[in-house]
């Protein structure tokens, strides 16, 4: 089975390979100061739809590029070779990069959780996970729908080797491989998500069964912004104006969830209905959760450090990374929301 070292593996090399003549600039930005953002369909990266869409961003004296990556491993190459300056991630490539000694990106933010918005679904006639058993899972390598499934398996006492056919499929292919009979069942997380739900699939498992969310509350792949150590250094009132607009979109989605669905479904082609729901069953976190997570009790890095312990005993990390080497939490120390 493919692994997260091997992974990474491919992130660093990729990564070697798109570098290219960047660096600092020694004429200083016109306003709004351009920003480079590597987002994706999923949740971490509502808040900079939003805040693009309403303004937020550009109130603030900021021009946001929006860039649309289809998987983890080029978004995560990208901001490794220095094309991105802000980024969403699952923390699963993050700890994998931490993990490799990878220096480039720091987290400074964790924007919500989720976990009834990712799980395993079937067609119908297998009932519970130990039913898998022979069967063809289709599951996206290296993500959070990865470990899920892994941490299922071992829960059930079924080797993924050996027990099942584990199928390194992206998530938007899955409703067409469930529903023509190439997979038995599919991990997949919202958008797609959704769509399985609206096929009629069954959902046999999600989040909330995963091992370490039953003990702790930590979900398979927390959601991080992370930001390019360069970028943050270089620019760091450009940086703190990011980090409170992000704040001040996460804010606006809390209060106004039914314009902030309109808006989305731009992105994610989920009828407004369906990414109301999605939206509602996230838990997002504010500047004043935050500020409890990332610096009164660091709960959250206490979480990752937790997670990387079990991919490594999963083994698809090699090490835990001493992750608190990978936080800056200046910019949610010092965020505010402007007028």
């Amino acid at each position: 089975m493919t692994t997260l070292k091997a992974f990474t593996r491919t992130l660093l090399l990729s990564a070697s390979l798109l570098v290219g003549g960047l660096g600092a600039t020694a004429t200083q930005a016109a306003t709004p100061a351009p920003v480079t953002y590597g987002g994706s369909t999923w949740f971490s990266s509502f808040p900079v739809w939003v805040g693009i869409d309403k303004g937020i961003f550009k109130k603030n004296g900021l021009d946001v590029k929006w860039q649309l990556f289809g998987t983890s491993s080029s978004r995560m190459s990208a901001m490794v070779s220095g094309n991105l300056d802000f980024a969403a991630s699952s923390a699963i490539p993050a700890l994998s990069l931490m993990a490799a000694g990878s220096k480039s990106f720091e987290v400074v933010s964790e924007p919500d959780s989720f976990v009834t918005v990712q799980g395993v679904f079937t067609n119908g006639e297998i009932k519970d996970i130990a039913s898998l058993k022979g069967k063809k899972i289709g599951v996206t390598y290296a993500s959070s729908g990865h470990i899920l499934i892994l941490d299922l398996l071992k829960q059930a006492q079924m080797d993924p080797n050996k027990d099942v056919m584990l199928l390194n499929i992206p998530t938007q292919e899955m409703p067409a491989a469930l529903k023509t009979g190439q997979i038995d069942a599919a991990v997949a997380w919202s958008p797609t998500f959704n769509i399985l739900q609206q096929q009629g699939s069954t959902l046999l498992a999600d989040d909330t069964q995963f091992s370490l969310y039953k003990q702790f509350k930590i979900g398979t792949g927390p959601d991080i912004l992370i930001a390019s150590r360069a970028y943050t250094k270089e620019h760091p009132k450009e940086a703190q104006a990011f980090v409170d607009s992000y704040m001040e979109a996460i804010a606006f989605i809390k209060a106004n969830p039914e314009e902030a669905a309109k808006s989305i479904t731009e992105l994610t082609k989920l009828p407004v209905e369906e990414q109301l729901k999605t939206i509602n069953a996230i838990e997002w976190h504010d500047l004043a959760d935050q500020k409890k997570t990332l610096i009164e009790t660091q709960s959250f890095q206490h979480g990752l450090n937790q997670l990387a312990a079990f991919m490594v005993e999963n083994k698809q990390l090699s090490k835990v990374p001493a992750v608190d080497d990978w936080f800056n939490t200046s910019f949610v120390s010092h965020a505010e929301i402007r007028p």
